[in-house]
């Protein structure tokens, strides 16, 4: 039997459609209620996650500051630690050697004095004339033994005042001191562009004139002798400049030993000199936060390496540019 549907009433239709509006007001509105509570904890979670991302950055600050002054000490310490351990063994050295270096030359001057005085008056002019010419070599030798030790000790204890130093013109004035002393009239020199350091200009001249000094005494029995000054590729820490000759070298398994006051690897009767240059040169570059090495073969020339610090911050007082 077929159902037979019943018509809707408008009044029906009014009730229903009614009913629906408020289920569909009633759901928009827990939508909208949802909505804000959603918003409200994704501020807080942003606000949350803003405060986290401040704190990290200001610990990853401090951490950075904090390794940076902690890389900072660690080269200061290894700086100081390269100084006491530098005058250490030039104590040492100096008090091994002092009996011998310092008294030797006094002893040939009683000795030779002495003779002259005791001397036979038959005796021809030519005994006692070569008694002075010795007693004259021992004098000098005595006298420039002093003057190193001067230099050394000053090195050692000047207060360093630095300044911009433009090393271009500073070995361009030590090559013509040099030559102009007669040491270097016949050194062939080759010099590249030079980087400007921050640097005790006093201390620094004095570490170069040892190092050319050097490099022109042992090349000397070259035809010709020949002297490369010139610096390494920059890093961001140091600038390298680095003194070659065509001299006569030495055994590299040595070189460290050249640094040391009162060492030498070659006998005073082949290269004058008192064994003190090389180690006055060590000291000023360890106080200026650098570093000196050697490199050689016999007969193959040198090549001596000076590393200096591009920001150092040892500077005593400041002082305008200088060469």
């Amino acid at each position: 039997m077929a159902v037979v549907a019943r018509p809707v009433s408008q009044a029906e239709l009014v009730v229903t459609v009614g009913i629906l509006q408020e289920e569909l007001e009633a759901t928009n509105h827990e939508v909208l209620l949802l909505t804000l509570e959603l918003e409200q904890r994704v501020a807080e979670r942003t606000a949350e996650l803003a405060s986290a991302n401040k704190n990290l950055i200001r610990e990853i600050s401090e951490r950075v500051r904090g390794e940076a002054e902690i890389k900072k000490l660690n080269h200061d310490l290894e700086r100081r630690a390269a100084l006491l351990q530098a005058a250490n063994e030039e104590l040492e050295a100096f008090s091994s050697s002092v009996s011998h270096d310092l008294r030797n030359p006094l002893s040939r001057i009683l000795g030779f004095a002495s003779l002259l005085q005791d001397s036979d008056q038959k005796l021809s002019d030519e005994k006692p004339r070569r008694y002075i010419e010795k007693i004259g070599e021992s004098v000098h030798k005595m006298s420039a033994l002093i003057d190193d030790l001067l230099r050394l000790s000053y090195s050692s204890s000047a207060p360093l005042v630095l300044a911009r130093v433009d090393m271009n013109q500073m070995i361009s004035n030590v090559i013509s001191d040099l030559s102009h002393d007669g040491h270097a009239e016949n050194v062939k020199w080759h010099c590249g562009v030079l980087p400007v350091v921050q640097a005790d200009p006093s201390l620094l001249r004095q570490a170069f004139v040892n190092l050319l000094s050097n490099a022109v005494k042992y090349s000397r029995g070259c035809a010709p002798p020949k002297v490369d000054i010139s610096a390494l590729e920059e890093t961001a820490e140091d600038w390298t400049v680095l003194v070659r000759d065509n001299g006569v070298g030495f055994d590299s398994s040595k070189a460290e030993k050249l640094f040391g006051a009162f060492q030498r690897l070659h006998s005073t009767a082949e290269f004058e000199g008192t064994g003190i240059g090389l180690a006055n040169v060590r000291r000023i570059v360890l106080r200026h936060g650098g570093k000196v090495w050697a490199e050689s073969q016999p007969a193959q020339g040198a090549t001596f390496f000076v590393s200096l610090p591009k920001n150092q911050g040892l500077a005593d007082t400041s002082v305008p540019e200088s060469s």
